[in-house]
């Protein structure tokens, strides 16, 4: 449907998206999903000076620039308010992963799992932890993600960009080498929440995405999988990242003093600016209200499931077994 307007964008802003160049290099938002990504990306787009993907490039990122001017006013009634899984707020401009507009433009994109669950985990891993292994893929994705990342920055009018997207963590020594000066933060939550948090969360969105019948014990599995693959590969890569250009925090941190974790990633990471965003930090956080996070409860099995597969984690991040 949208195929002619794709081929009149690439036509009309090819040359633009050819000589722009994504400068400074973008500060990378990692962690494993339900880690307290998004409410960190939220914060940080709080600051003028970041660009992010927006909700509405990554949902039309084939044709966001050619749309830009009347695309949003046309679906801005049809988003959601919240999310889901966890009733955090949206909107078409607000930060969204840089995975789902990849999703939207190629076959390369780890996401479309959710579409062909069964296909799990060899169409996640191809372009995460595997990523490099497969130079068809390999070579797809990453032009598939400057294409991406070139787009935000036009529509951020050339801001850098701060960037989150959890398959991200699996590919430290990727990003590094494609952006060698870039910064990175990242986030860890107690492995039983993120557990808990993960099999709530597809519970929720995945009926509404397959192409095909699954089983929901295969999707509990695939989680304790990609969680190990993923922090183990992130904490052998992280040497890779130059100690002034790596932060790592706690999401219990951040949701307690945020205000003084975030000042310590600026200071950390030499990014200039904080003490004029602070006050867009502050009425983020007020308008925040009394919002209220997900709980949930961690039954013996649950526990046994997570001390078992994901024992590393808490010695490598300082949380306690129950």
């Amino acid at each position: 449907m949208i195929e002619p307007l794709r081929w009149f964008e690439r036509l009309r802003y090819g040359a633009l998206m050819r000589r722009t160049r994504i400068e400074p290099d973008p500060v990378f938002l990692l962690g494993f999903g339900r880690s307290g990504t998004t409410h960190l990306h939220n914060l940080l787009w709080k600051d003028p000076q970041f660009g992010v993907v927006t909700n509405y490039q990554a949902n039309m990122q084939p044709i966001a620039l050619l749309g830009r001017g009347w695309l949003p006013g046309l679906f801005a009634g049809r988003l959601p308010d919240k999310r889901p899984m966890d009733n955090v707020a949206i909107s078409l401009d607000g930060p969204q992963e840089e995975e789902i507009a990849i999703a939207n433009l190629t076959d390369h994109a780890p996401l479309h799992f959710m579409s062909f669950p069964r296909e799990l985990p060899d169409i996640y891993d191809r372009y995460v932890c595997d990523l490099g292994s497969d130079p068809v893929a390999t070579k797809g994705w990453k032009r598939a993600y400057l294409e991406v990342l070139k787009k935000a920055t036009i529509l951020a009018e050339n801001r850098q960009l701060v960037l989150k997207t959890p398959p991200n963590t699996g590919r430290v020594r990727d990003l590094t080498e494609m952006f060698p000066d870039s910064r990175f933060v990242h986030i860890v939550r107690n492995p039983y929440k993120v557990y808990q948090s993960m099999r709530n969360m597809y519970r929720k969105i995945l009926p509404s995405q397959v192409l095909q019948d699954f089983e929901w014990d295969d999707i509990d599995d695939w989680i304790v999988d990609a969680y190990k693959l993923l922090m183990m590969k992130y904490l052998d890569e992280r040497k890779l990242i130059p100690a002034e250009r790596l932060v790592e925090i706690r999401y219990e941190d951040l949701d307690e003093r945020p205000i003084e974790i975030l000042e310590t990633i600026y200071d950390r990471l030499a990014l200039a600016g904080f003490d004029k965003a602070l006050p867009h930090f502050e009425q983020y956080l007020r308008d925040l209200g009394t919002y209220e996070k997900n709980k949930f409860e961690f039954p013996q099995e649950i526990v046994n499931t997570v001390n078992e597969h994901w024992g590393f984690a808490f010695e490598a991040f300082g949380y306690d077994r129950l």
